[in-house]
């Protein structure tokens, strides 16, 4: 399975978005995100980044898969990691999003936050010169 950018960006503005500091599988489900197989694929990715975690910082996310394949996902409060947070606000910036999708669409996550690291970079010194002269 391949990252999907557009769905990778629903998932982290659920928890952006979200008016509390965490999020449950309601909230994805209130923002028709369905528990399934790309839904456990990209949780767990965002999680292999350390860009998710437990509320408590508890190891186990919630899910599970059996040996037969079956996935179920016991509803735990998540929230973003500091890195999870700079990545959502990366892609929610017009510019870089852009350049995301056109020069990376077919980038691993790591390549994605590492992309958007270096973008949100260059366009907050471009800001600062712009606004400041520096």
């Amino acid at each position: 399975m391949k990252i999907d950018q557009e769905y990778l960006k629903r998932l982290l503005n659920t928890f952006v978005d979200s008016s509390e500091h965490f999020v449950e599988l309601s909230d994805f489900q209130s923002n028709c995100i369905a528990v399934d197989e790309k839904f456990i694929f990209h949780m767990q990715m965002l999680e292999d980044q350390s860009l998710i975690e437990c509320l408590n910082k508890d190891k186990d996310l919630g899910y599970s898969i059996t040996m037969s394949g079956t996935s179920y996902w016991t509803s735990k409060p998540l929230r973003l990691t500091a890195p999870g947070l700079e990545f959502a606000e990366a892609l929610n910036r017009k510019e870089i999003w852009e350049a995301l999708k056109s020069g990376f669409k077919d980038a691993s996550l790591s390549i994605l936050t590492a992309a958007s690291k270096e973008l949100l970079a260059a366009f907050v010194k471009k800001k600062a010169k712009e606004h400041f002269g520096l």
